[in-house]
């Protein structure tokens, strides 16, 4: 399994706001010179109001461009891997950004996964639980100081040119590559499918559009109140039209799962048709995993008219 991040891997996300912004507020903005990922850091001021009003903006719909080289590096690889696409936007672009991917990248990923942190101070540990939860193989992105360090159990690690907060890496621990620009990519895949010893399928097939919404699992964590996962899936139900969800949670998170589903309950939105419970190992017994409790709860819509 394969990971990629969507913004700056994959799409010139800061481009297009750059662009937005100077539209919008006459005030251009150096892309070369942004600080930070937060968003505070582009915009200057009013950051909660800008972002907002760009992700619901025209140019965010339609002028976010591929980085050059992404899809033509990843497409024959196919044959060899699946891929996840990995992204830190808010839930409330899911359309657009699902969207997106199939008009940019067609058939090339299975599963589009959404971090649902909104603070850099988690965004590591979550995407470690993510790539734990995934098996991930390969992670892949461009922003070098979140991706190395959120990756660090992953056996490879493919940096992507850079992020302007984060141009230089320093020297790189065992497993981690940087290249300037995606068609240096395939060498390092080559390299990667020789030392896992990897076969090519004899016939491969596209993945799923992933505007259909056929992901119907939310993983819930403690980092985040049970009204906002309440929200995600109220969400699916009205706009994905989606009929089922499945609401997933471990340990802690546990009681933060059973609340948004009686939140559900009590909204007369969705009523709990299953519940799985599980021991599963956190992590690698190698890495000192141990074994935790899994709950999965069935999620089925109510009828507006019930």
């Amino acid at each position: 399994m394969v990971a990629v991040d969507v913004d700056h891997t994959l799409a010139k996300l800061m481009d297009c706001a750059a662009a937005w912004h100077e539209e919008q507020h006459g005030k251009a903005i150096d892309v070369d010179a942004i600080a930070s990922s937060r968003w505070e850091s582009i915009w200057g001021e009013d950051e909660k109001t800008k972002t907002e009003a760009f992700y619901h903006s025209k140019q965010f719909e339609t002028d976010v461009q591929a980085v050059p080289g992404a899809t033509e590096a990843l497409k024959p690889l196919r044959k060899f891997f699946s891929f996840l696409a990995v992204t830190d936007r808010p839930r409330n672009v899911e359309k657009q950004t699902r969207e997106w991917l199939d008009q940019h990248f067609p058939g090339v990923f299975d599963k589009l996964l959404f971090v649902d942190e909104d603070g850099p101070e988690h965004l590591i540990s979550r995407k470690k639980e993510l790539y734990e939860e995934f098996k991930v193989k390969v992670a892949v992105g461009s922003d070098a100081s979140v991706l190395t360090e959120a990756a660090k159990d992953v056996g490879h690690t493919i940096v992507v040119g850079s992020v302007p907060w984060t141009k230089t890496t320093g020297e790189l621990r065992s497993g981690v590559v940087q290249v300037p620009e995606w068609p240096a990519v395939r060498a390092v895949f080559d390299q990667i499918i020789k030392d896992l010893e990897l076969k090519p399928v004899d016939k491969v097939f596209a993945g799923p559009r992933l505007a259909r919404y056929t992901d119907d699992l939310v993983t819930v964590s403690t980092r985040k109140p049970a009204v906002f996962y309440a929200n995600i899936i109220n969400s699916k139900f009205t706009v994905q039209k989606q009929e089922i969800v499945r609401l997933q949670a471990s340990e802690a998170a546990i009681t933060t799962a059973v609340q948004a589903s009686e939140i559900l309950r009590l909204q007369n939105n969705a009523v709990t048709t299953k519940i799985s419970t599980r021991y599963a190992l956190n992590r690698p017994k190698e890495r000192g995993g141990y074994r935790v409790p899994k709950l999965e709860l069935v999620l089925q819509r109510v009828a507006p008219n019930a």
